[in-house]
């Protein structure tokens, strides 16, 4: 439960260095010379034996579909006399970063207006005129970056569980140690929230988002170097907020009932930590140490049940497409082979909530867990996004 920073052995280095040196030298995905489509076969290929032990992901049939069903979550509501229910989700800010010769002649990014369920524009083009398809198809490249890459990987993964992650166990004294490991319920709770197998995903985390050699640098349209420059800058913004700004942030993204969801999500997670921790709150040496746990909690339900576990299946089958080619998307062989193998990576897991509930000491600590899983549900249903849900859920720590 309690990290020392020290290296991550020679058989997870050893692992990652032989990673590399495999996709070293492979090239860029590209798409004019691998025809052949992925086949329901491939799929049950690639996923094979690996476990996937969710109930609720999002399962749609193309990449336009996926983000109208998350605009919700993406899209603000346009204020203004006039405006017809009109939401607007922008992307432009990846349009500063260079993409790779052999991928694509255009950048990323784009700002999509959407009205009564479609995209009505992009970027000044309306549906219907000649350049919108194109504009739509870059448009849906970029947010699969956006929902992956940075939302998932880079704040989900970094600037938010990890940080508090290290924050709350790296350098503590023994005293602290004692008063955690003697009180059940906390002790379970924080055992829960920062187990060991997270100190290697740091390390997977590289092969997955780092850039040439990683999955996602390959899949990509971005050079190297702009990369690298998406992974700092939006580290850099994400992890100078604190708990409660980050919180808002996220809401204030999407539409005012996802906003809701997560202020109130965000008030479960504090209450029922403060609960649970109640006896030995006034003890602690770091005076936001609960703040960082209810941000952990909250990370590893709320945030990544919807970022990472419900958008399991948009990866695995291609709805969140990385490569900005310009034109519609296909699930060829090479791209599903890897779409499928980033997708089913992620695909590990701790326990239910229910199961973590039993090893809480006291009744009134079990009846608190309980609520916060009810909460969650709630939550879920506030959002408005079809099929999201934590009714019967898996809790998910391990996969950060």
């Amino acid at each position: 439960m309690f990290y020392d920073v020290k290296s991550p052995g020679l058989r997870i280095n050893l692992g990652i260095m032989l990673f590399y040196n495999i996709l070293k030298y492979a090239p860029p995905l590209n798409l004019d010379i691998d025809k052949e489509n992925m086949s329901a076969a491939d799929y049950a290929e690639y996923i094979g034996d690996k476990a996937i032990p969710l109930d609720t992901m999002m399962e749609v049939s193309s990449p336009l579909e996926c983000f109208l069903e998350n605009a919700p979550a993406f899209c603000k509501p346009i204020e203004g006399e006039g405006e017809k229910h009109q939401s607007v989700c922008d992307l432009g800010y990846l349009d500063k970063y260079q993409v790779k010769a052999g991928t694509s002649s255009y950048r990323y990014g784009g700002k999509a207006i959407v009205e009564e369920g479609d995209i009505v524009a992009i970027s000044g083009v309306k549906k219907g005129e000649a350049d919108f398809d194109r504009k739509l198809n870059i448009f849906l490249a970029s947010f699969a970056v956006h929902v992956v890459l940075v939302r998932h990987a880079i704040m989900g993964h970094l600037a938010m569980y990890q940080k508090y992650m290290m924050k709350l166990t790296v350098g503590r004294s023994d005293a602290q140690k004692k008063l955690w490991n003697e009180h059940k319920s906390p002790n379970e709770l924080m055992k829960a929230l920062t187990p060991r197998a997270t100190n290697s995903v740091n390390f997977k985390i590289q092969v997955l988002i780092g850039p040439g050699n990683s999955l996602v640098g390959r899949a990509t349209s971005f050079t190297n170097e702009s990369l690298m420059a998406v992974n700092v800058e939006k580290y850099k913004e994400y992890s100078a907020m604190d708990p409660n700004q980050m919180v808002g942030y996220i809401g204030s993204q999407g539409s005012a009932r996802r906003n809701s969801a997560c202020q109130k999500s965000w008030e479960a997670a504090q209450d029922v930590v403060n609960f649970i921790c109640r006896d030995i709150s006034s003890q602690l040496e770091g005076t936001d140490d609960l703040l960082d746990l209810a941000m952990l909690l909250w990370t590893g339900t709320f945030f990544h049940g919807f970022i990472g576990d419900f958008q399991l299946d948009n990866v695995i089958r291609g709805n969140l497409p990385f490569l900005a080619t310009g034109e519609t998307h296909r699930q060829t062989v090479a791209y599903g082979t890897l779409s499928t193998t980033i997708g089913t990576s992620t695909a590990q897991r701790t326990m239910d909530m229910r199961t973590l509930s039993k090893f809480f000491e006291t009744k009134e600590d079990r009846k608190a867990w309980q609520q916060y899983h009810e909460s969650l549900a709630e939550c879920a249903k506030m959002t408005g996004i079809n099929k999201f849900s934590y009714d019967g859920h898996v809790y998910n720590a391990i996969d950060f």
